[in-house]
């Protein structure tokens, strides 16, 4: 870990430039005319006026169509030498706005409720709340309280309006990949707190390739505004900004995502309006989880149980993830009892693991470590660490390394991620099957152990989305190496890679090293804690696979 720094004044200004000149490096043939002169005239202005507009375009202001709004005299930053100055640099060269027309919403917020108050063209309680308080004056007499208040700015105070923060939204979206990050990467970075892996960035394998799927990408922003309000629409409105989604760009695994993401949110919202065809229609454009399960739950509740088990049949021939198999298999068993059409449906089958009840007197410490210190008292000694998600996400983390920060086309925007930006989508293990599955098939003891430990030393403290540093001490990672047979981990790896996102959480809270030999992971469960179903699913998985374990149950004495 990197010993922390103090930052200077005007760090932000460092991180911008380091941003935008990013982009002008890596995608200048990809930005528009605007956007170029954009960064030509920024990039030409004195310091202070360079700070001053960045400072102004990191702020939430007030939200106008002039763009977001700022008075003057309610700004300091010390390191910004003549505001004024600054600001009126910015307003000759188009960056900002000097004293916008305003409607009368849109200058309300720009004043306390104070002066909104003395400005009033009547007398108005003091006990208002803000929100109404705004309601009633616009309510009064609008056009002379309009005129009133914008006379009131210009006399005292000056109004000023960030212009252009759409091109820095094209640069924001080549840079990070999204509209949602911002600085705070770096600060982290120059903090000291985190270190990232040194991965290549070629131009051709950048994300964006052309200026049509970077104008996807803006368009999926675009809707993606209007989503809150469409969902508290009706079915027309829902309708109508699903038809605005762009159509997704070739190759582009990200945008189709996010595409997807939207349209599940939007049919799932049709479902509980009960427009179903219409639901159905938008579950049918999208090809992952749970698509497929909302079309089986539609069918069954229009009165189609013929269409709604062969969904179930069709998920249980190709499932996408495990729960999409365990819904398959307990709704369509469900729903063929139902119709009396149990020819081809079992059951599913519910595992039971070992389970060990102990009666321990009451502290106020977590009972994961209660639990370990009482299997560490076993008479014939051992040793036994709370692990829970660290160990076996960790151990997987250093051993695939290499291909997990590989430089795949579209896996990284800048040098600042702790993961390619495929990570958490089922594409992570598509993208890389032929490197993980011949990683996976050489993997034996001697080779498990020297990759590990090689990455574990030479990569000490860089952020890995699976290694947790300070939870995986080399004395731990040691001895569960030597006791872990390699069959073992080969198969949690197996099922941890298939699956990233959901599986690597609900692993056993510890494992334990008897002083005989060999391990056994122990989950946790304290007084009235149950088993979720994602840790069930990891222990019937253990069972089939011969992965010593149990659940150990935590009672209280009774006083």
């Amino acid at each position: 870990m990197m010993a922390q720094v103090e930052l200077p004044a005007d760090y932000y200004l460092t991180n911008f430039r380091a941003l935008v000149d990013f982009v002008m490096e890596h995608y200048q043939p990809l930005l528009s005319a605007r956007e170029r002169h954009f960064y030509s005239v920024f990039t030409a202005q004195d310091i202070n006026s360079q700070r001053l507009y960045v400072r102004l375009l990191s702020r939430k202001g007030v939200l106008s169509s002039a763009g977001p709004l700022f008075r003057l005299s309610k700004l300091n930053y010390p390191e910004i030498q003549n505001l004024t100055a600054a600001a009126n640099t910015l307003v000759d060269v188009g960056l900002l706005q000097h004293n916008p027309e305003l409607p009368l919403a849109e200058l309300l917020p720009l004043f306390t409720k104070t002066e909104l108050l003395q400005q009033a063209p009547q007398s108005l309680p003091k006990t208002l709340k803000r929100p109404l308080l705004e309601q009633v004056l616009l309510q009064l007499n609008a056009d002379n309280l309009q005129h009133s208040l914008a006379e009131k700015l210009r006399e005292s105070d000056t109004v000023l309006a960030v212009n252009d923060a759409n091109h820095f939204d094209t640069f924001k979206l080549c840079f990070f990949g999204n509209l949602r990050q911002d600085l705070t990467e770096y600060v982290l970075r120059d903090l000291g707190l985190y270190r990232f892996e040194n991965y290549p960035l070629d131009r051709q394998n950048l994300p964006f390739q052309t200026r049509a799927q970077l104008e996807q990408h803006l368009s999926y922003y675009q809707c993606l505004e209007q989503l809150e309000n469409a969902l508290a629409g009706g079915e027309q409105e829902i309708l109508a900004l699903a038809r605005q989604l762009p159509p997704g760009w070739q190759g582009d695994a990200a945008l189709q995502r996010r595409l997807e993401r939207v349209r599940l949110t939007l049919a799932r919202q049709l479902e509980r309006l009960e427009a179903l065809e219409s639901a159905d229609l938008l579950y049918r454009q999208c090809t992952q989880p749970p698509a497929r399960e909302r079309r089986a739950r539609i069918a069954i509740r229009r009165g189609n149980i013929d269409a709604g088990l062969d969904l179930c049949r069709e998920i249980l021939q190709a499932p996408r993830t495990e729960a999409e198999t365990v819904f398959a298999e307990g709704f369509g068993y469900r729903t063929a009892k139902k119709a009396k059409r149990l020819q081809d449906w079992k059951p599913p089958l519910k595992y039971v693991s070992p389970t060990e009840t102990v009666i321990l007197p009451y502290t106020a410490n977590r009972v994961e470590l209660l639990a370990a210190a009482h299997l560490e008292q076993d008479p014939a000694g051992g040793q036994c660490f709370y692990v829970e998600n660290t160990l076996l996400n960790g151990t997987l983390g250093l051993y695939i390394w290499d291909i997990l920060f590989a430089p795949l086309a579209g896996a990284f925007f800048n040098p600042f991620q702790s993961a390619p930006s495929d990570f958490r989508s089922a594409d992570f293990y598509r993208l890389r099957r032929t490197a993980f599955e011949q990683r996976l098939a050489e993997l034996d003891s001697d080779r498990l152990r020297q990759r590990v430990l090689h990455h574990y030393r030479l990569k000490q403290g860089i952020a890995n989305p699976l290694v947790a540093w300070p939870a995986l001490p080399e004395p731990l990672l040691e001895l569960a190496l030597e006791r872990i047979p390699a069959a073992h981990w080969r198969a949690m790896f197996q099922r941890l890679l298939e699956d990233i996102q959901h599986h690597r959480n609900g692993l056993p809270d510890l494992i334990w090293f008897p002083a005989a030999g060999g391990y056994e992971l122990v989950e946790v469960k304290g007084p009235g804690d149950r088993l979720q179903e994602n840790q069930q699913r990891w222990l019937a998985f253990f069972a089939r696979h011969q992965i010593p374990h149990r659940v150990l149950h935590i009672e209280w004495e009774q006083p």
